[in-house]
């Protein structure tokens, strides 16, 4: 009864703990310039997160010095976008970002962007 209990608990965490095949592009982004024009990798002047859980949860976007740049929250969607903008509602400026998605577990990835 006891083993049983243990196992059925660990399985229970394991399943909480799941990573998610998050997709993020386009990797490296290029943002439109100012004419409007699209980059060359940019899609639709956003980058986008796609497979994220649909139960919601955040995606923390920092800068190489471990700065906040951007905190992305949602619910009830599997595809999470970023305009490219801190949260001051700048546009970042060229450089590696680190994303880290906290969703029942967490998942961590880096983005270029390039201006």
């Amino acid at each position: 009864m006891l083993k049983k209990l243990i196992l059925s608990f660990v399985f229970a965490a394991a399943a909480a703990l799941q990573a998610y095949a998050v997709k993020v592009y386009p990797n490296p982004w290029i943002p439109a310039d100012m004419s409007g024009t699209q980059g060359s990798y940019s899609e639709n002047g956003q980058i986008k997160f796609d497979g994220v859980p649909v139960s919601g949860g955040t995606i923390i976007i920092y800068n190489v010095s471990g700065e906040l740049v951007r905190k992305l929250n949602w619910n009830s969607m599997t595809l999470v976008r970023w305009d490219g903008k801190n949260e001051r509602g700048e546009y970042v400026a060229s450089g590696t970002y680190i994303w880290v998605m906290t969703a029942g577990g967490r998942e961590t990835g880096k983005i270029a962007v390039i201006r």
